[in-house]
């Protein structure tokens, strides 16, 4: 119950609500050079960028009602190594970026800059400082990123409830 409670909670805080968007904040270098109707292009696309500081990669998904561009975003805060576990040679998240960066990257960092650069250091706003990465490299690091903070969450559930460590008694 408490992890559901949890995963509801998750849901509503990092999700945004569908909000009316300003087509002018949109960076002119991701539309189509003919395009004249940027919200008919932008309907039914989902970007993911990487915001280096505040440490987050954000999910948007745009599309068109009433005429109108409107976009929800998704939000992932990068997970900070306080157990030594993430970066441990038998760690998801280290297969992960191995098979995404054929071995370069050693961090989560260091990969997204990675794929910032192959992407050209392309803004989807101007008015923000979030870099476009690609949707797949999105997809598969935010789903080793989710089950590495699911076995830290178990692990703290068991020590919680007293499930840790239990040596026989001979």
């Amino acid at each position: 119950m408490k992890n559901y409670l949890l995963a509801l909670i998750s849901i509503v805080l990092f999700t945004g609500c569908a909000v009316k968007m300003d087509s002018t904040y949109i960076n002119k270098e991701i539309l189509p050079q003919k395009s004249d109707n940027v919200t008919h292009f932008l309907a039914s696309k989902t970007y993911n960028t990487y915001d280096e500081k505040e440490g987050k990669l954000t999910s948007y998904f745009f599309k068109e009602k009433d005429g109108k561009l409107t976009a929800t975003h998704s939000i992932m805060y990068l997970p900070m190594d306080s157990t030594e576990q993430l970066y441990s040679p038998f760690s998801q998240v280290t297969f992960t970026l191995k098979r995404l960066t054929q071995g370069k990257a050693k961090s989560i960092e260091e990969a997204l800059v990675m794929e910032v650069k192959k992407n050209g250091f392309k803004k989807l706003f101007n008015d923000k400082e979030e870099y476009i990465i690609g949707n797949d490299f999105a997809r598969d690091l935010k789903f080793c990123i989710k089950e590495f903070e699911d076995m830290i969450q178990r692990q703290e559930d068991n020590d919680d409830n007293g499930l840790g460590l239990v040596l026989p008694i001979p």
